[in-house]
Parts: structure tokens; sequence; C-alpha cells
């Protein structure tokens, strides 16, 4: 999995490895002959995974960027001798290199290194997986739901043109799809990063032209 080390991080790919393996079945000692034997799986189940799997992206790419931004405020916060109860005035933070931390542009903060089970001042940094764990129900919808219609249907429109839709009438039909473990592995990685994707489109697309909210 060398090649999503540029898309994803080692965290974020850890929570991919056990989506996949939820979803599909994939075990990470499984060998070349059981991944690329014939397996088969509906039509409509495959869409249904696809698009859960591309909301796990965009998921994913949220919380992390969620996660990154809590510890870098933890990190300044040490800085500047202020404990975890005391909040900066919003402009005080942007004073102290905060502004672009959100979409990763950090200049005067300098993030952990990955893997790194604790900040170099003692602090224990919490893992991404346990991190996600601990969200409320509304901390992980505002994190998993799509903030624009737009995007929205971009996911419909995708997951339709490879699997069909009502009009088509393929997904009303009991259709099986013969294929291979690492095939469907293939699938849901494609679907994973362009939800990572999308994430960051949308964030850069609303940032120019205001997206109807969803």
């Amino acid at each position: 999995d060398w090649e999503l080390e540029s898309i994803h991080s080692f965290e974020v790919l850890e929570m991919i490895r056990e989506h996949l393996t939820t979803v599909v079945g994939w075990k990470a000692n499984s060998n070349v002959t059981d991944n690329w034997a014939t397996t088969e799986v509906r039509r409509l189940h495959l869409c249904r995974v696809y698009a859960a799997s591309i909301l796990y992206g965009y998921f994913l790419k949220s919380a992390s960027l969620r996660h990154n931004l809590e510890l870098s405020l933890a990190e300044v916060n040490y800085d500047l001798g202020i404990s975890d109860d005391t909040h900066l005035p919003l402009s005080e933070l942007c004073s102290c290199g905060l502004k672009n931390i959100a979409f990763g542009r950090i200049c005067s903060v300098q993030s952990t290194s990955e893997g790194q089970e604790s900040c170099s001042r003692g602090k224990t940094r919490e893992k991404l997986r346990c991190y996600v764990m601990g969200f409320d129900p509304e901390t992980l919808q505002m994190c998993a739901k799509p903030k624009s219609k737009e995007a929205v249907n971009l996911i419909e429109k995708h997951t339709c043109a490879l699997f069909g839709d009502e009009k088509t009438g393929l997904l009303e039909t009991e259709e099986v799809i013969s294929t291979s473990l690492s095939s469907l592995k293939r699938l849901v990685l494609e679907a994973v990063a362009f939800g990572s994707f999308l994430w960051d489109a949308e964030e850069y697309v609303d940032s120019v032209y205001k997206l109807e909210e969803n």
C-alpha cells in the first residue's frame, strides 16, 4: 500500500484497512491465490459498498483534519503557557500561526511525526482511531455528512454512472457480478480516495463560490 501513503496518513491507512476487512473481508496476510480467486457479489450490494466507502473517505478526511487541528491547538497552548481549559480569542489564535491549519498549511506550529505515540513535551498523543471513537453523535454527523448539496449530487451521479440507477433498471435486478477480492479491494480504495478528494474540492470551491448547504 505504499502508493496510498501519498494520499493518506499512516493512521488513516490503518482505519482504511479495517474498513476493507469489514466490507469485503480483506485480510492483510492473505495469499495471491485467495486474492485473485473468483467471487460473486450482487450489483446492488457493490453499489452500496462503493457509496458507503466514498462517505467513509469523506469522513476520515474531515476527522483527521479536526484531529490535527486539536493537536496543534494543544501545542500552541503549551507554548503560550495556557492550560487546556483556557481559550484564546480567534484573532489571537490566528496570529499564532493557526489560520491555515485546517488546510494543511501549518506555519509556525510543527506537527508531530506520523505514528508517534506521544508529543515531544510528554503529553500523550491520542491516536486517530481512539479520537474518532470518542465522538458524540453530533460530532460524528458533522464529520460524516457532506456539507453541500453539490457534494451529495456528485456522489450519487458518480455511483450511478458506475453501477446504474432506477432509470437503467440495473439495480432492480438480482444481477451477480463475478470478480475477485483483489478487485474489490481496489474498488473500495478508489471510493475512499474519491471521498477524500471530494472533501478537498468542496472546501476549495466553497471558499470561492458559496455552495448550497446540505
